[in-house]
Formats: structure tokens, sequence, C-alpha cells
């Protein structure tokens, strides 16, 4: 068995994991080197070792070992679904079969070597046009595909490398609803609901009403609010440092009339202790069951806490701009690090169309003399 290295070696300086082993006995050994282009170092030890096959079975005059026993996709899908049910111990491999079964029939009779672009295209069109598939669902049908073909390149019944990793998937805002004025108060007369009827425990219940205030004032996410501490309250600004948020940046909220009331509400506690006084453990059950609950009391079935962030979002960027407020102190406050991200809620709005086009119209229209 020829020597070879413990594994892949990490650059430092790039964070990148590299092949980097011997090929070859005697004086012909040579060294082999080349990056693997991830910084995941299960992902690095995986390519390692299907690299290392291969370089050795070029070595002796065998070209893409792994592709010398071509299968169909009909014939990997039992194997899979077999791998997942019994190995992973997946509880919805009979959704990942059905799925599967929907592909192999778009496709037909085909060998998985084969599968490329224009098959992966027809999937697309197939699912979306015959099959009524929204892009949610149809991003889960390629998840799943990419994970089989993963599975065979594993099994060596595939060359490698992945095709449907081209794939980009569909953006899908499945929980992104800006609600009205009127769902707003239904949903604050049932949190209020749910605070009177809350035990005496340490679960956000207790906690709902004001809860959802402060994220509605601020536009903060669901784990910017519950991991607030006293700290972050620094004089008339809510600070949250760059390890505490999701883009990893500084984000700035002022404290408001509105926020300031909330928070004079709550049990003041020491500077590292959280402004909502809950336990974390099992706060996500708690959580789910607090909206259950306000979804039933509301008649609003779709209440998200996120949906509150895009309310916020969406009330900034459509009625505050041109009001003294700016496009990039909107992006300050939501913690946004790319303007796309910040216009996405701006939705169309018809008279204010009109109004743009009538106001260039304004500016070079002839004016009659009277």
């Amino acid at each position: 068995m020829p020597r070879r290295r413990e594994g892949p070696i990490k650059n430092v300086q790039t964070g990148y994991y590299v092949f980097d082993s011997y090929v070859g006995l005697g004086p012909d050994r040579q060294r082999v080197r080349f990056s693997l282009h991830t910084k995941d170092a299960g992902r690095a030890q995986f390519l390692f070792e299907q690299e290392w096959k291969r370089v050795w079975a070029e070595y002796y005059g065998l070209k893409n070992p792994r592709a010398q026993a071509p299968v169909t996709l009909d014939e990997i899908i039992p194997e899979f679904v077999a791998y997942e049910r019994d190995i992973k111990r997946a509880k919805t491999w009979k959704t990942f079969e059905g799925r599967l079964k929907v592909i192999s029939d778009i496709l037909g009779k085909v060998r998985l070597q084969d599968i490329g672009r224009q098959q992966l295209t027809a999937i697309d069109r197939a699912l979306r046009e015959e099959k009524g598939v929204t892009h949610y669902t149809v991003n889960h049908y390629f998840g799943l595909l990419k994970t089989l073909f993963y599975y065979a390149i594993a099994q060596e019944k595939h060359p490698g490398p992945n095709p449907v990793k081209q794939v980009k998937p569909y953006v899908v805002d499945r929980k992104r609803r800006s609600y009205s004025a009127e769902e707003i108060k239904k949903v604050l007369e049932a949190a209020g609901r749910v605070e009177k009827e809350a035990r005496a425990r340490e679960d956000i219940t207790p906690y709902t009403k004001r809860f959802i205030l402060l994220l509605l004032y601020s536009g903060m996410r669901f784990s910017e609010g519950l991991n607030l501490r006293w700290s972050n309250i620094q004089g008339d600004r809510i600070v949250l440092e760059r390890t505490e948020t999701k883009q990893r940046r500084e984000k700035v909220v002022p404290i408001t009339a509105g926020i300031k009331a909330v928070l004079g509400t709550l049990p003041k506690g020491r500077p590292e202790d959280f402004v909502f006084p809950i336990r974390r453990k099992g706060h996500r059950f708690y959580a789910q069951w607090v909206l259950k609950r306000i979804r039933k009391l509301s008649g609003v079935k779709d209440f998200e806490f996120h949906g509150l962030r895009h309310t916020a979002a969406t009330i900034m960027v459509s009625e505050a701009q041109g009001r003294g407020v700016g496009l990039a102190d909107i992006m300050k406050v939501l913690g946004h690090s790319r303007m796309e991200t910040t216009m996405r809620y701006l939705h169309e709005d018809e008279a204010r169309m009109r109004k743009a086009v009538e106001i260039v119209e304004e500016k070079f229209a002839d004016k009659k003399k009277g």
C-alpha cells in the first residue's frame, strides 16, 4: 500500500484546504498538490479520499476510475433511498422516493453521467409548467437530486463533479409578508391576551406583546430581540456588536418613545443579563406555541415573527423615504450590507409609479401661456 499524508492540508492564509500527497513509488515518486476548493474540514476529507483514489488510478493507467460502471437514474434511486432510510434514518424517505420518481418520469431512462444542464433545465420546466410546483418546492427537488449525486460520487458510480451544484436555487421569501394596520391591531390584541393568560414561568408567553412591539418598532430579527442584553442599551441607542448580528456588522437602532416604553416595563437586570428574562433552553418550543396561539386568536393564519421585521422595513422604505429619511439610514437600522436587500421591501405601487412619471413630465412639459 503506497504511503500518503494523513489528510488534506489547510492553507492558513486563505482558509481553503489543499490536496497534498505523493503518487508513484521509487524514483517515479511525485508530489501532487492542488486546491480542494472548500473551507469545510469534513468536506475536505471526503474530497481528499476521492482524489487520492483518482490520482493513483490514473498513475496505473485507469482513466476516470469512478466512471467504470455507469448506472441509470432508475438503478441508483432505490439504493439511495435505502441508504437514507436505513443508514441516515431519514423519516422523510418516502417523500424522497416519491420526488425522485417524479424526476425519473420526466427524464425517462437516462444514465446518471449523461445528466447535464439540458436535462436539469427540462426537470425545472416540467416541475413548474406541467406539475404546477412552486419555486420553494422546486428548490427541494434539486436539493434532493444534488444529495443523490453526492451519494453516487461517494459510491464511485459517478465520475463527478456534481452537475446539480451549478443550479442556482430560486429566491423565495415564504415568511416575508408585511401586515396591514388592521392585522397588526388584531395580532397585538391576541398577544395581550396571551400575556394575561400566561402562567408564572420563565418562557416567552408573559412577554409576548412587549416582544412583538419591540420587533415591530425596531425592525430587529427574532434572534436579535431574544438575545438582547441590557449592555446593548447605550444611552438613546440599541447597539448590537458584530458578533450579535446576522451580517457580522455593527447595528444601531435609535430608541424611540415606543421602544423606551417597552423597555421600561421589563425588569431591569445587570448589563450581562438578557432584556427578556426567559430561559434559553426550550424557547423555540414556546415561541412556536405562541405563534399558533396568536394565529388562532387573531385570525392572521400566516403570522410569523419575521413578518414584523418585514412590516417595519416596508414602512421605512415605502413611507419614510422622502420625509427626511435616506436609504442609507434605513440600511443602517435594518443591518443590511447591500442596497438590493433593502430595496426588496419597496413594493410596487401604481400611485407612486404614476407620480414618478408625472414629476418628469412636469419638469419638461411646455407651459401654456395665459
